[in-house]
């Protein structure tokens, strides 16, 4: 059997990229993961080989070619995995927050977070129970989009703002399917179990096996 293709793009301020690569390929061990640094890789659509792509990312800048092939990979069908950084990454590109469905704004320190599964009937959260997890608790503005279907939201005990934030949650684009999960400051996160199952799931999810 043929293996199925991943694009892991982790370009930005992160640190330990090799290990990432690593931990990435050892949770998804039925495909074969490719790691990318740079933002060259989407400047002409020869990654579109590619059954999906996952982005661990932090800042960047698109030109405005890569952003488009980028969107249309996802809208043709491929689909987006996006975890923690993501949602900061490549700031003047409203239509990328489009297809995410949120924008990051801000956090505070890190702390440990009560995650509250909303939906537990969907294949990436079926069977899983309430958790909590020590990472850095972001905000979204979620103007752009008003599509997002929210799988867990976070209590992050604030008393300054205390409603709850959505932290995972999935959409459509196009023909394709995105998720985005708040959670992965640390490295260390790559080695949690539950963490490791629910990116599995998500891939599995948005390339619709």
């Amino acid at each position: 059997m043929i293996r199925k293709k991943i694009l892991l793009y982790q370009g930005g301020r992160y640190f330990g990229i090799t290990k990432n690569h690593k931990a990435f390929q050892n949770i998804l061990a039925e495909y074969i993961v490719d790691n990318y640094e740079n933002v060259d890789v989407f400047s002409n659509k020869d990654f579109f080989d590619y059954s999906t792509m996952i982005f661990f990312s932090q800042e960047g800048e698109l030109t405005e070619e890569q952003e488009k092939n980028v969107l249309d990979f996802i809208a043709s069908g491929k689909g987006f995995v996006g975890l923690h950084g993501v949602s900061a990454s490549f700031k003047s590109h409203p239509k990328y927050f489009e297809m995410l469905g949120g924008k990051f704004f801000g956090h505070k320190d890190i702390k440990n977070i009560d995650i509250k599964l909303i939906d537990k009937n969907h294949p990436i959260t079926e069977g899983l129970n309430d958790f909590s997890f020590r990472d850095e608790p972001y905000r979204h503005d979620f103007s752009m989009s008003n599509e997002i279907h929210i799988l867990a939201n976070a209590d992050y005990h604030d008393k300054e703002d205390p409603e709850l934030e959505p932290i995972m949650w999935v959409k459509t684009y196009g023909k394709g399917r995105v998720f985005y999960c708040a959670l992965g400051h640390r490295n260390l996160s790559l080695k949690d179990d539950l963490f490791q199952k629910i990116i599995k799931r998500a891939v599995d999810w948005v390339i619709k096996d």
